[in-house]
């Protein structure tokens, strides 16, 4: 490039610099003036900041101490299913939760400067950059081989669904005066999008709703400095009734409601926002949306954070019995899946899948060990097989001591080393291959290779494969963190052989 065309092109990121501040600002107004007309109160020492980088945040102008009140927000402001102009069309057609939440807040983005949240809707993008709304290919792309891979498709899958089985025969049976585009699958996901990263669950009048302001704290793991709650000021009751209110997660299936029997909850009160964890001044205030790995955050949220301590790893149990299977014959899979499941065992479950998971320290689920255990020493089964119905009503307790009596082992075990006991050579041997199958998953490229693409690359322009490399990374840390974890149980079992073998001579 000449010096001409990079002179040229500075002038012109310096312009759009200057533009998109200007807009910020003029957008941040707006915002303001609003709140003001719906009787919101907010302390003078929170600063909101909108910038090109790192969108809207909020800054303390001078210290924060512990306890103190930052802002109220009348429920009355909050864009619910009960306060939208078009919930009693949402009501009559019976739609509760998510799904008439997206309808409302489609509803009244498409009235634009009529709607009585203008002021609040302007500040939003059209969509957050969740997976959810990223192309198929992006998604097979980028996404390959993580937690969130099947996820993201499955959930797209639901919710053209959801539209076409709730959204469209409503749009198309009813003389709405509304513009039928304003409520195509685009922008049902755009809201559903805003609605999983940024609704509360609030009462039991409104449910799960948009909440102004609230939305705007940013997420930091570990790190809330203010709290939300609901203050009711019900007139049955002269005293205040302070309840949490938390971000609301998009796990739920379709709601079709009747609204006769909605819990009833009061539709006046107020949102409270307190400090909890001292802010200096010039600080960031953030808020947490709990403790999250990194593929719960960019599932629904579309961010990530380096080196989360909350990551985790998926083995599914289809791999574990594959990986059986390619050893073992169907009959001595099932037998030995059979027992397992006898015991009440079970991995956990999420959208129709079983799986194990692995600690951010590599430490893996015990009903994992349990399983290879099972499948890995015969003498072991065919104990279990023989006294397990004596068992089935057994607690956890009991069952582990069951375990290690059947097991038989020379020196006295307490119940606290009962996962060293199931760490045997093979065990530790499985947990290897196993780590190493669930690892050629995420393809031909090695973790290193990741981590040098994580390091070029640019979070501001390249956003989605940014956050999709942390998460990769952060996975795959994890299952070399397993490798060692059973690396080490092998050799120190070894050990234990050899010291055992000396005291016999």
């Amino acid at each position: 490039m000449s010096r001409y065309a990079l002179f040229l092109a500075r002038i012109l990121r310096v312009a759009l610099l200057v533009h998109d501040s200007f807009r910020s600002r003029r957008r941040l107004r707006a915002f303001k003036r609003w709140m003001k007309s719906q009787g919101f109160v907010y302390s003078d020492a929170l600063e909101f900041v909108d910038s090109i980088d790192s969108g809207i945040s909020v800054r303390a102008l001078c210290d924060l101490k512990e306890g103190d009140l930052v802002a109220t927000i009348p429920k009355s402001s909050c864009l619910t299913i009960r306060t939208s102009g078009i919930s009693s069309v949402i009501e009559d057609a019976g739609l509760g939760g998510f799904l008439g939440l997206a309808m409302a807040l489609m509803y009244e983005r498409s009235l634009g400067a009529a709607s009585p949240w203008e002021g609040y809707l302007q500040l939003l993008p059209e969509r957050e950059c969740v997976p959810l709304v990223w192309s198929l290919e992006e998604v097979d792309t980028l996404l390959v081989g993580t937690e969130l891979h099947k996820i993201i498709i499955e959930d797209k899958k639901f919710l053209y669904e959801d539209w076409k089985e709730y959204i469209e025969p409503l749009i198309q049976s009813r003389p709405l005066e509304i513009d039928p585009n304003s409520f195509g699958i685009e922008q049902y996901f755009s809201a559903k999008s805003l609605i999983a990263s940024r609704s509360f669950q609030i009462d039991g009048y409104h449910g799960s709703g948009m909440v102004p302001l609230a939305d705007l704290f940013n997420h930091k793991t570990g790190a809330e400095n203010v709290h939300f709650t609901l203050t009711s000021s019900s007139s049955d009751s002269d005293d205040d009734i302070d309840t949490d209110i938390f971000y609301a997660f998009d796990d739920e299936k379709p709601s079709v409601k009747n609204f006769t029997n909605t819990s009833v909850g009061d539709p006046i009160g107020t949102l409270e926002m307190v400090v909890v964890k001292e802010v200096e001044a010039g600080g960031e205030v953030f808020n947490t949306y709990g403790s999250m790995g990194n593929a719960a955050l960019l599932h629904r949220y579309g961010f990530t954070e380096l080196e989360n301590p909350y990551n985790i790893v998926n083995i599914d149990l289809y791999l574990v019995l594959s990986w059986f299977s390619s050893s073992y014959s169907n009959r001595y899979v099932r037998t030995r899946l059979g027992l397992w499941r006898k015991l009440n065992y079970s991995g956990c479950s999420s959208q129709n899948s079983e799986y194990f998971e692995v600690s951010s320290d590599g430490e893996p689920q015990m009903e994992l060990l349990i399983l290879l255990y099972i499948f890995l020493s015969e003498n072991i089964y065919q104990k279990l097989d023989s006294v397990v119905d004596s068992l089935i009503e057994a607690n956890e307790d009991d069952k582990m001591i069951k375990l290690l009596e059947l097991i038989k082992t020379d020196c006295e075990h307490k119940l606290e080393d009962f996962r060293e006991v199931l760490l045997t050579d093979n065990v530790c041997q499985a947990l290897i291959s196993l780590a190493d199958v669930r690892e050629s998953l995420y393809g031909l490229t090695s973790l290193q290779e990741d981590i040098s693409r994580l390091l070029n690359c640019c979070e501001l322009m390249e956003s989605k494969l940014y956050h999709s490399l942390v998460l990769r990374v952060g996975e795959r840390k994890i299952l070399a963190k397993l490798r060692a974890y059973a690396r080490n149980h092998f050799r120190a079992v070894k050990r234990r052989r050899v010291r055992k073998s000396a005291r016999r001579c």
